[in-house]
């Protein structure tokens, strides 16, 4: 077990090192609720304005060695058993919303370059010279989810240049190498909202109600 540690706001959190963990299995083992990254720049900043009862923010490197939201997820379906109707459509919309967080937001790459073999090698070289640069690879994403009786939702924040999301998701080629993303996550939840110039993404999900006790 990591060392837990209290905020001001009594949430029960593990600090660690992203750069120096095999493996982050354990990160939000209960009692432990918020999960925050060390390697991250400023770690704490704007934790206030994010409402959750379930939270991890990771630097980009440690995004991209780990498996953080299958991590997010496996402690979510643990605290709300409910959530397991939804699971997997969580799962893909969380990958999508991490990897536009990591890819377009803190690394700032642009997707259309892997529309060619060129590009695609631009790309692969651009994306390794930024995660060795900590004015990128530091760079954090935070996974934050807070739910009540009948929804939960689900943010994911980056720390990027931002973007202007589109007003509706148009119809995109299943051969394109950009914007299909969002149209999926549209797809899948109830809501979806961008605030933040498109640093943050709000999604939320509809619960099945809790069984009565017998």
């Amino acid at each position: 077990m990591l060392p837990l540690h209290a905020d001001e706001n009594g949430h029960c959190l593990v600090l660690f090192d992203g750069a120096g963990t095999a493996d982050l299995g354990d990160i939000l083992c209960p009692p432990a609720a918020w999960a925050i990254d060390l390697g991250a720049a400023s770690p704490d900043q704007g934790l206030d304005r994010l409402p959750a009862r379930l939270l991890v923010r990771a630097a980009t490197t440690t995004m991209v060695a780990h498996d953080v939201v299958n991590v997010v997820v496996a402690a979510l379906i643990e605290r709300l058993p409910r959530a397991r109707s939804i699971e997997m459509d969580l799962r893909i919309v969380l990958q999508e919303a991490v990897s536009n967080a990591v890819m377009h937001g803190n690394l700032c790459l642009d997707g259309r370059l892997r529309g060619s073999r060129e590009g695609l090698s631009l790309f692969t070289q651009t994306m390794q010279r930024r995660l060795g640069d900590p004015r990128f690879g530091h760079r954090p994403v935070t996974i934050a989810l807070d739910w009540n009786q009948a929804y939960l939702v689900v943010r994911v924040e980056d720390r990027g240049r931002g973007f202007r999301p589109p007003a509706t998701s148009l119809p995109v080629e299943a051969k394109a190498c950009s914007g299909r993303g969002i149209g999926q996550i549209r797809a899948l939840c109830q809501r979806v909202i961008f605030t933040d110039r498109g640093r943050r993404i709000t999604m939320r999900f509809g619960l099945p109600p809790s069984q009565p006790a017998t």
